[in-house]
Order: structure tokens, then C-alpha cells, then sequence
């Protein structure tokens, strides 16, 4: 049984080369780095505005406003905001807050980013319950750009392969 090839097969050969994949990784890659830029800003801005993604945070308790003498969440001092950050490995990206960065109360950043990002419920020693609801500063983001991330990496590819 012989085989019939169909299609252009030059080109094929061109798209499959090392040449071509060397120039769609870097295409990821910009894509990527693209991408990772847009969510760091975007989150920074929603806690800013008390409203990542669009999605207005839960109010403080009382309590909390008066302790900390503001009614923002997440604001007390600059510092979480401006650790919020991207790495870029290869194709692949982390937006958030790195662990191993330490508050300078010296609790880890990122053990921070998760109660906020998730809520607690916290026994304290005095016998008392303090429920923190989530207020997420990171997901809301990812969900209202995801589309906008997608095409980052279609456009990206499209330039490569000439579509």
C-alpha cells in the first residue's frame, strides 16, 4: 500500500524547523512576559482603587478601621503593594507575592497574600474567634484578563506561523 502525501510539504518542513520553534518560544516568551506585566499592574491598581478586577473588597470591621486608622484593606503601609511582582520562567510566569519575602514585622509575605486572598479563622490565645474574610486581590484579576492574556499569546503565534 503506497502512501499519498497531500499539501504543501515545504512548508511544513519550514514551520517544524529549529529555526521556526526557536522564534515561537521567543514569541511565548514576550507573550509571557507581556502578560505578567499586565496582571502586576492591574492588580496594584485594584488594591488601590479596593477593587481588583472589579470586585470591590469586603468592608473592614469596625474594629479593624479604628486599630489601624484607615478603612482601605491591604493598604496599611506600602510595602505589601509594591512587593507584588512577576518571574518569568521560559514560557511560564508567577504573579503574586514570592515567599521567603518577610513583612517587616517579619511575617512572610505570601502567608499574608493567602489570608487576604482567602480568608482566615483565627483562635486567639484570649479565647476569642477572629473570622477574616477573603478579600482576593489576585484571582479577580487573572479572571477579568484571562481573554485579554489569550489573544497576548494568539497574535503572538499568528505573527510566527503567518496566519
Amino acid at each position: 500500500m503506497a502512501v499519498k502525501r497531500t499539501g504543501d510539504w515545504q512548508k511544513a518542513r519550514e514551520m517544524l524547523s529549529d529555526r521556526r520553534l526557536q522564534r515561537v518560544s521567543e514569541a511565548l516568551q514576550q507573550a509571557t512576559h507581556k502578560a505578567s506585566l499586565l496582571l502586576v499592574r492591574e492588580i496594584k491598581r485594584g488594591i488601590v482603587a479596593q477593587a481588583p478586577g472589579g470586585k470591590a473588597f469586603e468592608p473592614l470591621a469596625e474594629s479593624t478601621i479604628k486599630r489601624k486608622g484607615s478603612s482601605k484593606a491591604l493598604i496599611d503601609t506600602p510595602f505589601l503593594i509594591h512587593q507584588i511582582t512577576q518571574r518569568i520562567m521560559r514560557d511560564k510566569a508567577f504573579v503574586g507575592l514570592l515567599r521567603g519575602t518577610d513583612h517587616p514585622n517579619g511575617e512572610d509575605l505570601a502567608n499574608i497574600g493567602a489570608v487576604m486572598e482567602f480568608g482566615a479563622t483565627i483562635n486567639h490565645p484570649n479565647g476569642a474567634t477572629i473570622i477574616i474574610p477573603p478579600r482576593p486581590f489576585l484571582h479577580p484579576v487573572m479572571e477579568k484578563y484571562r481573554d485579554d492574556i489569550r489573544f497576548f499569546y494568539s497574535c503572538a503565534l499568528q505573527r510566527i506561523l503567518g496566519y
